[in-house]
């Protein structure tokens, strides 16, 4: 298998074999990089240009290809998403908090269902460990309870799940230095989603929801939880 002229290593075959009758897309749609599943394409002059996940290392892309595809799954196994409320538009902060509500939550999960196939995700884990290293040090703190703290409360319990115990740890004692509040509360939203779960679409609407109420993005209806098994709105 490939995409965009790439191989894609093993275990890719493995994970594609297993789950591409679930998935019910064709070949041809990976091959190409549709924009369907690995988002819009990005031009120059009216030239498309290769996207940037194409220059990572053959496991790397393996996995990232993998993950993308695993979005999808949990869409057809009913996974929540979150929804802005109808007064605030697509690029306004309450949007953005609420991607990163949905990330903290299925992340995890998703991680769940590829951990069977071993994929190499060193490069990856690396880039994500460098990037909030960086951010955290360089970067100044959000005040509490604006919504760029939110923000950082929410990435703090998603590296928890993400990251190597080692990076963890490295990464912990920073966020513990410069930012204690920040750390207290993604301690509380990683002991709400060690409660409520998050490896099967209902344990994860639970905690959505959940965390969304612990932040306060009820309020105001910043944020809401959809249940596409059911089409509501909570």
């Amino acid at each position: 298998m490939h995409i965009l002229g790439r191989n894609l290593i093993t275990p890719f075959p493995s994970f594609w074999a297993n789950h591409s009758a679930e998935l019910d897309l064709c070949l041809e749609m990976i091959n190409k990089a549709d924009s369907s599943i690995f988002g819009p394409k990005q031009t120059h002059r009216g030239k498309e240009l290769t996207p940037y996940w194409m220059n990572l290392p053959d496991g790397a892309l393996s996995y990232h290809v993998a993950h993308e595809l695993t979005h999808k799954i949990m869409t057809k196994r009913g996974f929540p998403s979150t929804v802005r409320g109808p007064h605030y538009n697509i690029d306004s902060p309450q949007a953005r908090v609420g991607s990163d509500l949905q990330e903290m939550i299925l992340h995890p999960g998703l991680e769940d269902i590829l951990l069977p196939y071993a994929f190499d995700q060193t490069h990856i884990r690396q880039h994500l460990f460098e990037g909030a290293r960086k951010g955290l040090e360089e970067s100044p703190i959000p005040q509490m309870g604006t919504l760029w703290w939110i923000t950082w409360s929410c990435r703090f319990a998603e590296l928890y799940y993400l990251l190597t115990r080692e990076q963890w740890l490295r990464l912990e004692v920073v966020y513990e230095g410069r930012c204690p509040d920040i750390a207290a509360m993604g301690n509380n939203l990683i002991a709400l989603m060690t409660e409520h779960g998050f490896s099967t679409a209902p344990q994860a609407i639970r905690s959505m929801i959940s965390a969304r109420n612990l932040l306060g993005l009820q309020n105001n209806n910043q944020c809401f939880i959809l249940d596409p098994s059911t089409k509501t709105l909570h």
